[in-house]
């Protein structure tokens, strides 16, 4: 009795797993770089959301956030792991610092690049690796000191808007 006990739970178990990760999508590594004015954006936050159909039933979004040479490296479930096959529209902010969450919704950018409709970026992921085209901002003026931000926080998308 107890061995039919054991062999259920694993079972129990195997499914649980198996149900945890069977709505994510398989994954393709994807990287790049991001310039503001000719500048390494170094804390710019890359975001992709898919053009047409979701991603997943979560409708998760492939991101990542540039190292000091501008460098990022996409994210959708783990670090690394990548973005899932599709075209994407891009969006970028830049926080004055991700680290403090009073100014990480600040967007040095003013919010300029944050809305995914009005992307001036599109890219397609495939199966492999992705190397994505430079993102290069150029000729924007940056919103650098907070009392001057205040009001400039990262906009939200109607997805997030309360009650939904």
């Amino acid at each position: 009795m107890k061995f039919l006990i054991s062999i259920g739970l694993v079972l129990i178990a195997c499914v649980c797993v198996g149900c945890r990760e069977g709505w994510q999508a398989a994954t393709y590594p994807a990287n790049g770089t991001v310039t503001v004015n000719g500048v390494a954006a170094n804390g710019a936050v890359v975001t992709l959301y898919p053009i047409g159909a979701k991603v997943d039933v979560r409708n998760s979004r492939p991101w990542a956030i540039a190292d000091q040479e501008g460098r990022f490296e996409l994210q959708t479930y783990e670090a690394g792991d990548g973005a899932p096959i599709g075209e994407y529209n891009v969006t970028v902010t830049w926080p004055l610092d991700v680290t403090k969450m009073d100014l990480a919704m600040i967007d040095q950018l003013d919010g300029q690049f944050a809305r995914p409709e009005q992307s001036q970026w599109k890219v397609e992921i495939q199966d492999g690796e992705n190397l994505l085209p430079t993102i290069a901002i150029d000729g924007v003026k940056l919103q650098s000191k907070v009392q001057n931000t205040k009001k400039r926080r990262i906009p939200r998308g109607p997805e997030m808007e309360r009650g939904q």
